[in-house]
């Protein structure tokens, strides 16, 4: 079995948030009314609950992380969870459950979703939930959750309708908390927040933060590559010689030749192919005369 490591601390953080999400969905389980057709929503609602967690698990699994897989399954036990089994390759992971519950043998079958309603030996109902693990590849395993269903018969209506509305409050607050964590992990794109001063298609070039982008993906160049892109890109398709190029990229030197103007375009040339291949060809030589740059899509350049 692979080794089980600790994931980073921003990693954490989004698997708290993520455990939280789950809670909110629990507190929803109770908003479900008894019946025919109240049984139908909780057994959907319920669904919906254990396929968060199954997917949390997976990913918690994925990572090696068994400490916030075992933190959830106890968190999940404070509310109307009865038990919680997570098996993989064969070793059971979490084998949770509240004091004086039996589990049921464990299934074997880890291909299909099962959910039925089933009683306990003190005759109380719980709904019977069994998924697959949603792991792309590498060994199988399933989730066992088994939920408290006893409260179909209690007929509480009140309590149920109050847990429903704090339900939904609390939701509400765990998504805005998880878009500000997730808004605060993302990383920034390469020219987030600044205005192009030139914009060809997917080539962007930012005089103000030095920065030259390709489809998104920012393009390293030296001060004088930059100043040379700069200066092909300012006249899209114009030829500009020799002399032109000198004056503009070294105007204090007098031993710039044309030999340094033919090696920073197979530079530049370079530099470009590295973000997206075929991009070498944005630079054309027009021989005799000097070069040009032509815009990605004439150069048959599209986003990946």
């Amino acid at each position: 079995m692979a080794r089980l490591t600790r994931l980073p601390r921003w990693a954490l953080a989004i698997g708290v948030a993520g455990l939280f999400l789950i809670t909110g969905l629990a507190v929803w389980l109770i908003a479900a009314r008894s019946g025919g057709q109240e049984l139908a929503e909780f057994e959907e609602r319920s669904l919906a609950y254990a396929r968060a967690f199954a997917d949390a698990a997976a990913a918690w699994i994925a990572a090696g992380n068994r400490e916030m897989l075992t933190t959830a399954a106890n968190f999940m036990l404070l509310g109307s969870t009865l038990f919680v089994q997570v098996s993989w390759d064969g070793e059971l992971l979490v084998d949770k459950h509240l004091p004086g519950v039996s589990p049921p043998e464990l299934p074997s079958d880890t291909d299909q979703e099962k959910v039925r309603l089933l009683a306990l030996p003190s005759g109380d109902k719980y709904l019977d939930i069994v998924l697959p693990l949603p792991l792309e590849e590498g060994p199988r395993g399933l989730v066992h959750i088994g939920l408290d269903a006893s409260w179909l018969e209690a007929a509480v209506r009140g309590r149920i309708l109050l847990a429903a509305g704090v339900g939904a409050g609390v939701d509400l607050l765990i998504l805005v908390a998880l878009f500000l964590v997730l808004r605060r992990l993302r990383p920034a794109k390469a020219g987030e927040g600044m205005q192009p001063s030139v914009e060809l298609g997917g080539l962007r070039i930012y005089d103000d933060g030095k920065l030259v982008t390709l489809f998104g993906e920012p393009v390293r160049l030296s001060p004088k590559q930059f100043t040379l892109l700069r200066l092909l890109a300012s006249s899209p398709g114009k030829v500009f010689s020799d002399r032109e190029i000198l004056r503009a990229v070294w105007p204090d030197s007098r031993y710039a030749n044309s030999k340094d103007v033919k090696q920073y375009i197979y530079l530049l040339r370079q530099r470009l192919g590295r973000v997206q291949p075929g991009a070498e060809g944005m630079i054309v030589t027009v021989p005799g005369f000097g070069y040009k740059l032509i815009p990605p899509d004439e150069a048959g350049l599209t986003e990946r």
